[in-house]
């Protein structure tokens, strides 16, 4: 559905900073990404603070990055940038009542709003990541799922990719996580999954059409 963002690791920039800006720059930001009306991205800025100055990584968690540093970065005051000189990406944000107010290019601009996690949404990290599985559509065919789970706003933004289907970021409308339970559905391909903690895995049944097994394990970030 559109073509994943990639980020590579090269230079890392230090900026020092008064220890007012570091306490409010210091966290996990993320925002939305909307490239398309069915089309979005959970994007990450992941600020740290010392005595030596600033580091600064990003994720991807609907594309299963996370920790990736840009080329280069820079944080002035309450000013923070970064760009990807190979993919002629680059965000530029304010940080405006609490929320780093920019734009994110990358081919075209789009606006790109971040907001820090607070406690509650730190403690569901614990559900993000991207979750693999095989749907066994019969006793020989097997069809790859991934399921990738992103923190965003109050609740969650959750995508589906098909590998072998070439389909990525198939929008996920309705989605509910417990300890022991979690379920989805997506109208756009008319599909539910309904599944069951056991075992370190999701073990449940997708249904499109005729309902199959589906098991989901954690990929390691």
């Amino acid at each position: 559905m559109h073509k994943p963002l990639v980020w590579f690791t090269l230079l890392l920039m230090i900026i020092f900073a008064s220890p007012a800006d570091a306490e409010q720059l210091t966290g996990k930001w993320r925002g939305k990404l909307q490239m398309a009306p069915q089309a979005a991205l959970t994007i990450g800025i992941n600020i740290t603070h010392s005595e030596k100055g600033y580091s600064l990584t990003l994720d991807s968690p609907n594309q299963g990055m996370f920790d990736y540093s840009p080329s280069q970065f820079n944080i002035d005051g309450n000013r923070v940038q970064f760009q990807d000189d190979k993919l002629n990406a680059s965000f530029s944000g304010t940080l405006v009542d609490g929320q780093l107010q920019g734009e994110f290019t990358q081919g075209k601009t789009l606006t790109l709003n971040l907001t820090k996690l607070n406690e509650a949404q730190l403690e569901m990290l614990e559900n993000e990541g991207s979750w693999y599985g095989d749907l066994i559509i019969n006793n020989s065919a097997r069809l790859p799922l991934v399921l990738n789970i992103a923190v965003a706003g109050d609740g969650y933004h959750v995508t589906l990719d098909s590998p072998k289907q070439q389909s990525f970021g198939i929008p996920v409308d309705k989605f509910n996580i417990t300890p022991a339970e979690m379920t989805f559905s997506s109208a756009i391909i008319n599909a539910s999954y309904s599944a069951t903690w056991q075992d370190g895995s999701w073990q449940g049944t997708f249904v499109q059409g005729s309902a199959m097994p589906l098991v989901l394990k954690k990929k390691p970030t």
